[in-house]
């Protein structure tokens, strides 16, 4: 009894070590996060990645505050706010962050004692024939049940759980950049489309303004017409005028409505169609050196940066790969008890093991090879992402400048293109001029207004496109390209 005593004594300071252990690779395991977490990159947008408001982005049974009997006014950050908090692209990138966050505890999890337990029910014995043995029907030596429990855990394995917790901490941290490079595509996508609204906006008013011209110049046809001053020619003229403009304005608005759907589905509220947008298309001017946006975007790009990850990724992988050639050391302990026979037999043990846990020479050989091959791959598909970052970045710098030059002479064209429309205008009042020389010159202001606009939204969307390769907000100069007033 005592010999028994002291097994338990010995077995409960095993347990003591194994739980004093533990709790300090856990402490180790959460420091190393705290500090990852502190050194990532910082994205455009604040992610509050506590669990209390990780729950409230990706619970999609969450109440949606925007419905339809309420009016909002939309400025461009709030559309932005709004899809942070909405879009389902970025809450399934943040529930896959949440994924790979988890395999870094699972990769440590080596490192924690495993625990077996067992019950059985057991007869044993031995019974003799009566042609050998006369007489003797045998005698059963154990008749009862078997519980049993064991437990066992690693101590050091030379690195190997290391390695492979330190890969999966690396493609966790791709896994945070890809995040980010999706809500920079997000971003990108609700500034296209806010300025493809405002482009609509302004396109509708136009062709508005064009209606009320015809409207115009058809009381004006009549008015000449039943004068005598103007055939009835200028009066089907006016009237089919009119109603192609009315026709556009019909288009024009349908090409907002569809653009404002659009607008509601990237911010993940696509059935609030009851906003307007408070902004309007910016003239601020870009003045900083393409250098320096290349290599703010080797920097900052969040797409780079998963590249980087992912390389490191491959390097731990293969540090993982060849140290599967060691050994673990472990420690384990047990303890079984026969209940239920006479003899009531006990049973403990205790040790320390050195284990080669499937040792095979080739295998191991085989997958170093192919980690060596995956580090190559990623150092390779690095390469090319900072090639392609590098040639968006320039190619998207050139067309935000040529864009502003666009904005500069389509403003030219249309202050050409007013003065006409006011000349012909003037002189179809005035009954010396025609019906025709009246439409060209409504059709040239038309299109130079329409221009002016359309160039407005090449060198915004420009802007943002460059924005996007960067990897954050350019900042532009309180310049103006131009200062304009309401052109009409």
């Amino acid at each position: 009894m005592m010999r028994f005593n002291k097994i338990k004594i010995l077995v409960g300071l095993i347990v003591a070590s194994v739980v004093l252990i533990t709790s300090n690779i856990v402490y180790a395991v959460d420091e190393v996060d705290k500090n990852n977490n502190v050194k990532q990159e910082r994205h455009i947008i604040k992610l509050n990645k506590d669990k209390k408001n990780n729950k409230q982005k990706i619970d999609t049974e969450a109440q949606n505050e925007y419905t339809n009997n309420v009016h909002s006014v939309f400025s461009l950050a709030d559309c932005i706010g709004v899809a942070i908090k909405y879009n389902p692209t970025i809450r399934a990138y943040l529930c896959d962050e949440d994924v790979y966050k988890s395999k870094i505890g699972q990769a440590w999890a080596n490192f924690f004692p495993t625990i077996s337990a067992s019950i059985d029910v057991q007869r044993s014995g031995q019974k003799y024939s009566k042609d050998l043995i006369p007489g003797y029907r045998g005698e059963y030596t154990t008749n009862g049940y078997l519980p049993n429990i064991s437990g066992e855990m690693m101590l050091f394995d030379f690195g190997k759980t290391k390695a492979t917790a330190d890969m999966v901490k690396r493609l966790y941290e791709a896994r945070q950049a890809d995040t980010k490079e999706t809500i920079n595509t997000v971003i990108y996508d609700i500034k296209t489309t806010y300025f493809n609204v405002l482009f609509a906006q302004a396109q509708v008013h136009v062709y508005e303004d064009t209606v009320k011209d015809y409207e115009l110049q058809l009381a004006q046809a009549w008015g000449f017409y039943n004068i005598g001053k103007k055939a009835k020619i200028d009066v089907v003229t006016a009237e089919y005028n009119l109603g192609k403009a009315q026709l556009n304005l019909v288009k024009a608005k349908s090409v907002l409505e569809i653009a404002l759907v659009q607008l509601s589905k990237i911010m993940g509220i696509p059935e609030y169609t009851n906003y307007e947008l408070s902004d309007q298309l910016l003239l601020n001017d870009y003045k900083n050196a393409v250098e320096t946006d290349i290599n703010t975007a080797f920097e900052v790009r969040p797409e780079l940066i998963s590249a980087r990850k992912n390389v490191d990724a491959a390097k731990m992988n293969l540090r993982a790969r060849r140290r599967d050639f060691t050994p673990d050391i472990g420690v384990f302990a047990g303890f079984g008890n026969n209940i239920g026979n006479k003899y009531n037999l006990r049973s403990s043990q205790v040790g320390v093991g050195l284990n080669y846990n499937n040792l095979n020479l080739m295998r191991i050989k085989k997958e170093i090879d192919e980690a060596k091959a995956s580090l190559s791959k990623s150092e390779a598909e690095y390469e090319d992402i900072k090639h392609t970052v590098y040639l968006n970045v320039k190619k998207n710098y050139i067309d935000l400048q040529t864009a502003k030059q666009e904005i500069l002479i389509a403003k030219l064209a249309l202050d050409q293109a007013k003065e006409q429309y006011r000349q012909v205008t003037g002189r179809y009042k005035a009954g010396v001029g025609d019906a025709i020389e009246l439409k060209d010159g409504e059709n040239t202001y038309l299109n130079a207004r329409l221009d002016f606009y359309n160039a407005m939204l090449n060198y915004n969307v420009a802007a943002a496109s460059l924005e996007r390769e960067i990897g954050i907000p350019i900042k532009f100069s309180d310049e103006l390209i131009l200062d304009i007033s309401k052109e009409r």
